[in-house]
C-alpha cells in the first residue's frame, strides 16, 4: 500500500518550453512526489508521438502506422526480436530500443539531475495508456489500430516497456517509482465512438502494461481527464485511480462500492480537484471552496463504503483535473500553490 497522505502530485504535461524552469516548480510545489514534465510545445513531446519511436512502419507526421508499406514486415521482426531480447535475453530495457532519449524527454533526465541526493516520497513518471495510444495511431484508411490485434499487440508492448524503462531508469533514486498511464480516451470507451471494443480486450491491453511496472517493482496509477467505467480499471489492477474531481466527481462516486473495496484493498484514490481544464474556473477557486468538494465525496465513502477518515487521507493523493499543458502559463503557479493548500486543509 503506497501511503500518500493527500499530498499533492501531477499529471506531467505543461505549458511552456524550458524544462528547467518547470523542473523547478515542481520541486518547489511537489518535493514529496515530483514528477517529470512533458512540455507538448516541443512536437516530439507530444500525447501520441513521445513513446512512439520504433513502432514498425510508424509515420509521425501523420500519426499513422501503415501495415501494407514493403518495410513494415522486417521492422515487426525486428521490434519482436528486441522485445524477446528483454523479456526473455535478459537485455537490460535500459540499454535496449525502448529506452527514452533526452531528446524525446528532456524532463525526466532533468528531473533525475536535479533530484540528486534528494529522497522524496516518491518520484512519478507517466507513458501514454496503450488504449488511448492505440486508438489514437491510425492506418492509411483512418481506422485505429486498436482494431487491428496485431497492431494492438505492438502498441501494448511497447508502451510496456516504455514503462519499464521509466521503472528502471527512476529506481536507482532509491524511493518508490509511481507510473501512471495516460489514458484520456477512456471516457469514450462504451459508447458509439469504440463500437465492437469488448471490455475483455482492454483489460487484456490495460493488465499487460500494468502488470509490466509491477513486475519491475513500481507503483501503476491511471489517469482519465472525463469518466469512464472505473469498475474495469480496478478490475485491471490498477494501484492509483486519478480522475478530474472537479467536473466528474459525482458520475466517480456512482462506483462508490468499487472505489470502497479499491482502498480497502489497498488501493489509492488520486482526487484531481484544481480545475486546470478550466482556466476562468482556476482563477476563481480556492483550497477551501475545492476541499469542500473532496469532503463530500469522502463522506460518502465512510457511510456507504465503511471507510474511515484515516483510510481515506492515508491513500489518497491530490492532483490536477488534467495535465497543464494548455493553461496559459500565467495560472500554472496559481494550479500549483491550490495542490499545496487544498492538501493543508484537508489533513
Amino acid at each position: 500500500m503506497f501511503k500518500g497522505k493527500l499530498l499533492p502530485t501531477l499529471i506531467g504535461s505543461f505549458p511552456g518550453k524550458n524544462h528547467e524552469t518547470v523542473v523547478d516548480l515542481i520541486l518547489k510545489y511537489c518535493p514529496e512526489i515530483p514528477c517529470w514534465p512533458q512540455l507538448p510545445a516541443y512536437p516530439q513531446e507530444g500525447m501520441l508521438i513521445q513513446f512512439s519511436r520504433g513502432l514498425p512502419g510508424f509515420q509521425p507526421e501523420n500519426l499513422t502506422i501503415d501495415p501494407t508499406s514493403e518495410d513494415f514486415e522486417p521492422q515487426m521482426l525486428q521490434f519482436y526480436e528486441e522485445y524477446l531480447a528483454v523479456k526473455e535475453g535478459g537485455r537490460p530495457v535500459l540499454e535496449s530500443a525502448f529506452a527514452l532519449t533526452p531528446e524525446e524527454a528532456r524532463g525526466l533526465f532533468l528531473l533525475k539531475e536535479k533530484l540528486g541526493d534528494l529522497k522524496p516520497l516518491a518520484v512519478k513518471g507517466q507513458v501514454t495508456g496503450p488504449f488511448t495510444l492505440a486508438t489514437g495511431l491510425k492506418t492509411p484508411d483512418g481506422k485505429a489500430c486498436f482494431y487491428d490485434s496485431t497492431l494492438r499487440d505492438i502498441i501494448t508492448k511497447q508502451v510496456a516497456l516504455k514503462a519499464a524503462f521509466q521503472v528502471e531508469f527512476l529506481k536507482d533514486l532509491g524511493v518508490p517509482v509511481i507510473i501512471f498511464l495516460d489514458e484520456p480516451a477512456l471516457a469514450g470507451f462504451g459508447s458509439s465512438s469504440f463500437v465492437g471494443v469488448s471490455r475483455e480486450e482492454v483489460l487484456t491491453v490495460l493488465g499487460e502494461v500494468t502488470d509490466e511496472i509491477k513486475a519491475r517493482g513500481g507503483i501503476a496509477g491511471v489517469h482519465v481527464c472525463a469518466n469512464t467505467e472505473w469498475d474495469l480499471l480496478v478490475e485491471a489492477g490498477i494501484d492509483i485511480l486519478n480522475f478530474d474531481a472537479f467536473d466528474y466527481l459525482d458520475r466517480f462516486m456512482l462506483y462508490s462500492q468499487d472505489i470502497s473495496k479499491h482502498i480497502t484493498n489497498g488501493g489509492n484514490v488520486a482526487w484531481g480537484i484544481v480545475p486546470t481544464l478550466k482556466p476562468e474556473a482556476l482563477k476563481e477557486s480556492t483550497a477551501e471552496s475545492l476541499a469542500r468538494q473532496l469532503e463530500s465525496a469522502f463522506d460518502k465513502l465512510r457511510k456507504e463504503g465503511n471507510l474511515s477518515q484515516e483510510q481515506i487521507v492515508e491513500q489518497g493523493l491530490i492532483t490536477p483535473s488534467c495535465g497543464m499543458g494548455t493553461l496559459p502559463e500565467n495560472l500554472v503557479e496559481k494550479a500549483l500553490s491550490l495542490l499545496r493548500e487544498i492538501s493543508s486543509v484537508l489533513k
